[in-house]
């Protein structure tokens, strides 16, 4: 779709009048920002935190292949009714080890499973902005698109993107304050910061102080992002505050999140009150640390041996083949019941 003639002499009119300063580059970069410091205090806050565990779950992972004896002969053996199975022996450190290992390889799983779904989203949205009929204004880019949206995307190399819809709601100066509020956010690679919270977040899903990180770490950006804009022209107080009222008083604004008061208090002149979760964190990074210690500490009395030797699968083979009939149909139903509601 190509971008209608109005909206086109609005970007033009907009792009003669100039916003002073290009998207790439951050002009409060270099001056206090208290905002901008506390959500970067958070951001590493967050992401030692997640370092410190998927590093604990790796350590226990390796421990459990040190503790345990695995062996082709059934060295452990037990006959019910004269079948004769082989079972697994352990003391309970080598119980213990086995358990957190197991909570390593899901605090695993879900880290890798966590990055590829962030990747996917994003080259999703990457395929849909490249075939939009782009078009530049003070170093963004237009889409045509009637719902007025400003956001910021990319991991690497992040862009800041308007849709026509915002071109058509926001005036001059409400224009020029959002474009310097989504340049911050490319400047300090928020697309990646926050994608790594929420990966780290997800991943260590038993440590709830990450998840009240990641959701500061969001509020705190939005406000680092209208302090950089207010200390690029003070004058952008009013106009931001324009411009989070013409999104949300947009029609078709359904999946809008609404304005948010810790923003509104910021553009009215209140200072943030906030600060630092440091017994949250050193909470959080207590129960990390304990939990590897005690796999650590375990591991080193641990003493545990299996088998992969099955002499009941070995012995009775026709037995497992009908056991497992039952399960194959199940799954070939279910594959097909899938196939048929997807044509």
């Amino acid at each position: 779709m190509a971008i209608s003639t109005s909206t086109q002499q609005r970007i033009s009119r907009s792009a003669a009048i100039g916003t002073g300063s290009g998207v790439g580059h951050d002009p409060a970069a270099s001056a206090p920002a208290p905002a901008a410091t506390a959500a970067a205090r958070v951001s590493l806050a967050g992401l030692a935190l997640g370092g410190l565990g998927l590093a604990s779950a790796i350590i226990v992972l390796s421990r459990l292949f040190l503790t345990w004896r695995v062996s082709s002969h059934a060295a452990n053996r037990v006959s019910i009714f004269g079948l004769k199975l082989s079972y697994p022996a352990a003391n309970l450190d080598a119980i213990v080890v086995m358990i957190l290992a197991a909570l390593g390889a899901v605090v695993t799983a879900r880290a890798v499973y966590g990055g590829l779904r962030e990747l996917r989203a994003s080259r999703r949205l990457q395929r849909y902005l490249a075939g939009q009929a782009l078009v530049p204004l003070h170093g963004a880019l237009v889409i045509d698109d009637a719902q007025p949206r400003a956001f910021c995307a990319g991991f690497v190399c992040p862009r800041v993107y308007l849709s026509t819809g915002a071109v058509d709601i926001l005036d001059d100066d409400a224009l020029r304050a959002v474009l310097a509020h989504e340049a911050h956010h490319a400047h300090r690679h928020d697309p990646l910061r926050l994608a790594a919270g929420r990966v780290l977040a997800s991943a260590l899903f038993f440590v709830p102080a990450l998840g009240d990180l990641v959701e500061r770490q969001q509020a705190l950006a939005e406000l680092s992002a209208d302090e950089s804009a207010l200390r690029a022209a003070p004058d952008n107080r009013s106009a931001l505050a324009r411009a989070m009222l013409s999104f949300s008083e947009a029609p078709d604004s359904a999946g809008s999140t609404g304005i948010d008061p810790a923003r509104v208090d910021y553009l009215l002149g209140e200072p943030p009150s906030w600060r630092f979760p440091a017994l949250l964190c050193m909470a959080a990074a207590s129960v990390i640390i304990l939990l590897a210690a005690i796999g650590l500490l375990a591991a080193r009395l641990a003493s545990g041996s299996a088998t992969l030797a099955l002499p009941f699968i070995s012995h009775q083979p026709c037995i497992v083949v009908l056991a497992t009939i039952p399960a194959v149909l199940g799954s070939l139903a279910m594959l097909l019941r899938r196939r048929l509601g997807r044509s």
